[in-house]
């Protein structure tokens, strides 16, 4: 194909009226401008140009072909906007990802502080309790909470704050059955969970370098935390349940911490995105808004209750 800048050349050369004048605008040597000139009449075989010592004119083929190359330089400049457009401010769609909990009590609240500051940023919001590939699903952010070693990704993932798993359980449920001396107590008591395989669950717990397995047959198993911590303040059983979902139940005495030094692995909550090269503004906005509150901090807006 024909090299497409001296169609940009070509139509500079004929705006400014002379190789001279568009020299000066474009800031390319004039004897430049005129070789580019000439090859592209060489590889079509025709004179587009008639020059002179004073003036230049436009031969019958040059002018039909001139206004063809301002058609195609104007759509090309037109492309470069869009792309100059997009980079310069946060604005046009941005596609969220988050699981449901962690969209509940954190993100929601975010929402109308994010979108009056970038008026021009279209937000799609996805709450799912599955997990998301942004590479394969055309997700800007996906937003997820991963406990360590890290499994190896192409994803970059920017760590927005933590979160640790504790075992809680309503001050009425510790007067009908008394405070368990010990972890291996709590067997014997109602309790509720997240799904896990089979029948009977397991939750590895951890005090410095030990390790405690508790092994379980739970009377409540559902995916919703906030169905578990609803259950849970009423004294229907013990459950494990983040920290920073369950502060101002802790902080009111609604809820009490069982054997305080015992937790799980602290998790990590993240932003996964594709790729920090060519990071459209509107998602770099969106991650800078989420850092500039992170979880379990005051937010703006509805709280947890």
């Amino acid at each position: 194909m024909d090299d497409f800048n001296d169609l940009a050349l070509f139509a500079h050369v004929v705006q400014q009226q002379g190789f001279s004048a568009a020299s000066r605008h474009l800031g390319i040597p004039k004897s430049r401008l005129s070789r580019r000139v000439a090859q592209l009449e060489e590889r079509l075989g025709v004179r587009l140009l008639q020059r002179s010592s004073r003036r230049l004119l436009l031969t019958h083929v040059g002018e039909q072909f001139y206004e063809r190359c301002q058609a195609t330089v104007a759509a090309g400049e037109e492309a470069f906007d869009v792309v100059r457009q997009a980079v310069a401010r946060p604005q046009g769609p941005l596609r969220v990802s988050a699981p449901f909990t962690l969209a509940q009590f954190w993100l929601t609240p975010l929402i109308p502080d994010f979108m009056r500051a970038f008026p021009e940023v279209r937000l799609s919001l996805e709450v799912s309790h599955r997990r998301v590939d942004p590479l394969q699903e055309n997700v800007d952010v996906v937003l997820r909470v991963r406990r360590p070693p890290f499994e190896d990704s192409s994803l970059v993932a920017r760590p927005l704050g933590r979160t640790v798993d504790v075992l809680l359980v309503s001050p009425a449920l510790l007067e009908r059955l008394g405070t368990p001396a010990s972890l291996d107590d709590l067997a014997a008591w109602p309790m509720l969970s997240l799904p896990d395989t089979g029948e009977r669950h397991l939750w590895r717990l951890e005090r410095g370098k030990q390790v405690h397995e508790l092994d379980f047959v739970p009377r409540l198993v559902t995916d919703d935390m906030f169905a578990l911590r609803h259950v849970a303040l009423q004294g229907l059983g013990v459950a494990l349940l983040p920290e920073i979902l369950c502060r101002d139940e802790l902080r009111e005495g609604r809820l009490v911490r069982l054997f305080p030094d015992w937790a799980c692995t602290a998790s990590e909550i993240q932003a996964a995105f594709a790729t920090r090269r060519g990071m459209l503004p509107a998602v770099r906005a969106f991650i800078d808004h989420l850092l500039a509150h992170p979880p379990g901090a005051p937010q703006p807006g509805a709280g947890l209750s």
